[in-house]
């Protein structure tokens, strides 16, 4: 079986906390004397051996049995900690690449740019993972060099430095930690901030340019994974079409400006007559779509029939010359029936659509045929 690097870092990590078990219950003498009582009569802060000198002289020695126990345990579970995290991270980022995608109107190169420095970043954690374990094996030599020295020499002036040494290893292995940790914290932060850079990047990339509603790609997507979920849920999803009537004679008559600012407009109707969890889509030139969850053709209609008699009462009018006349906008409604997909969705609706076209226009016209597909 091969193992993930989530696995290992489990292995790794359950391998130094069994040593630190290992280590304290052989301290307390449990291997020489295996009974378990022992164990509650063993001082957990410290405890004494005696201990004699060159000249024959006796005397007392303190130990700290869980020191080396406890510096095992915290290792492994900042080693476990960052180990971990790091593929998460590296998932969080991935997952954020991948949404949406990058489609016309945003900005790829932006995009490109925000992924560079999150994977620069990524390199500084995993450069500090390699820091930090070249830093506990070090801190490991030194301990069991200075438990070597204290269980050999008899000399107190070696018991000294012995202890000395593992005071400053102790110190030195505290410092290196705190600096791990701060920088740590430093790739942290900078990973959120580029992470809610490129999610303000991947929103303009699934937006249209112009209208800032959705693009066909997204719609695309969210008609497809939302069909999925009606079909399995038994719930219902309406999809609108829409089309703005004559949008050719409006650009070749007043220009493309004047024609940009009827479909920003258009768009900002739609998205006020529908709630946030509808999807508003540019499906492409003067033609739209909105996708509608949980939302009957009953309703469906209603919201169309909304946004028909706004838009067809809005005064149009060139600033400082004539006014440009009524504007108006046909629709065709339909909701999901049992065993149908996406692309048959579309096609009812907008077959209903250019029934609307063809009986005068300005209309909104329903498909309520629910059969199974």
């Amino acid at each position: 079986m091969k193992l993930d690097s989530r696995s290992w870092a489990l292995v790794a990590g359950c391998a130094l906390v069994a040593a630190a078990g290992v280590f304290a219950l052989s301290q307390a003498g449990f291997f020489s004397t295996p009974d378990p009582s022992s164990l509650w009569s063993w001082s957990l802060d410290n405890w004494e051996t005696t201990a004699v000198g060159a000249s024959g002289e006796r005397f007392r020695v303190a130990h700290e049995p869980l020191a080396l126990a406890r510096n095992l345990a915290l290792i492994s579970v900042a080693f476990i900690g960052v180990v971990l995290g790091t593929p998460r991270v590296v998932e969080i980022v991935t997952r954020s690449g991948r949404g949406g995608g990058a489609v016309a109107g945003g900005a790829p190169e932006d995009f490109a740019k925000t992924r560079r420095l999150i994977d620069g970043e990524l390199g500084t954690i995993l450069t500090l993972v390699r820091s930090h374990l070249d830093s506990n094996k070090t801190y490991s030599a030194a301990l069991v060099k200075g438990h070597k020295e204290l269980t050999t020499t008899t000399s107190p002036d070696q018991i000294r430095a012995a202890i000395v040494l593992l005071i400053a290893e102790n110190q030195k292995m505290l410092r290196e930690t705190e600096e791990h940790q701060r920088r740590l914290e430093d790739s942290q932060r900078q990973i959120t901030e580029l992470r809610a850079e490129l999610a303000e990047t991947q929103e303009l990339n699934v937006r249209d340019s112009l209208t800032q509603v959705f693009t066909r790609r997204h719609f695309d997507d969210t008609l497809a994974r939302e069909a999925k979920i009606a079909a399995s849920s038994a719930s219902s999803l309406s999809l609108i079409m829409a089309d703005i009537d004559h949008f050719k004679k409006i650009n070749d008559g007043h220009g493309h400006l004047i024609g940009d600012e009827v479909l920003k407009n258009f768009a900002r109707t739609m998205t006020k007559h529908v709630e946030e969890k509808d999807t508003v889509a540019r499906y492409g030139g003067e033609e739209f779509a909105i996708i509608m969850p949980a939302v009957s053709f009953a309703e469906a209609k209603m919201a169309a029939e909304r946004i028909r008699a706004e838009f067809e009462n809005k005064k149009w009018a060139i600033k400082g010359g004539a006014p440009i006349g009524r504007i108006t906008a046909s629709f065709g409604v339909a909701q999901l029936a049992p065993h149908e997909n996406a692309e048959s969705l579309i096609q009812r609706a907008d077959a209903k659509l250019y029934v609307s076209k063809s009986r005068g226009r300005n209309l909104v016209t329903v498909d309520a045929d629910l059969s199974p597909r």
